[in-house]
């Protein structure tokens, strides 16, 4: 069945929608405005990682203040989306991307793909679930030293050292398109 001008054109709109909110949501952490970024998830959203899950848009924004406090500049950069629709107003994606995250002390790069759950909220599109997964999260000087290739990847200031999730050979996450 051919679906209509129209709804295809509602769907472009709503892929660009998902996308600006994507955008939005790396430049609103980046310059810290927390109320603004806070409104960008469902009223019941979910910001996940493997080692925790915050759930509402007050505990989501009180999250990142926290996560971010040691860092006073950072740099989100989200690199590509992919966006499967569920229905007019549910969508899941995946967006893969690169951050850098700097103290007096430290300057950190990761890369970052996030498995998306999107809904459509009081006429915008909005997370309904964010989960985030890396390959490697670590100062400059590891990644520039060989850290890429070690087996526990992640090596944040103040935090155990861990296995990263990615690769993801085993597809044990949510959210992928296709």
């Amino acid at each position: 069945m051919t679906e209509s001008l129209e709804r295809r054109v509602q769907r472009l709109e709503d892929r660009f929608a998902i996308n600006d909110l994507v955008v939005n949501y790396a430049t609103l952490l980046d310059d810290a405005q927390w109320d603004a970024l806070g409104r960008l998830f469902a009223i019941e959203g979910v910001f996940a990682s493997p080692n925790s899950t915050t759930v509402g848009r007050e505990a989501i924004v009180a999250n990142f203040k926290v996560k971010h406090a040691p860092f006073p500049a950072t740099w989100h950069d989200p690199h590509g989306i992919a966006v499967e629709f569920d229905d007019d107003d549910h969508a899941r994606g995946t967006v893969i991307g690169y951050a850098e995250l700097a103290s007096a002390d430290n300057a950190m790069v990761t890369s970052i793909r996030y498995q998306d759950d999107y809904v459509r909220e009081d006429g915008r599109w909005r997370f309904a679930r964010r989960h985030v997964l890396s390959l490697y999260g670590m100062t400059v000087q590891d990644h520039a030293t060989g850290g890429l290739g070690l087996a526990e990847r992640k090596r944040w200031p103040d935090r155990p050292v861990g296995a990263s999730e990615l690769p993801d050979f085993d597809r044990r996450f949510p959210g992928y398109p296709g």
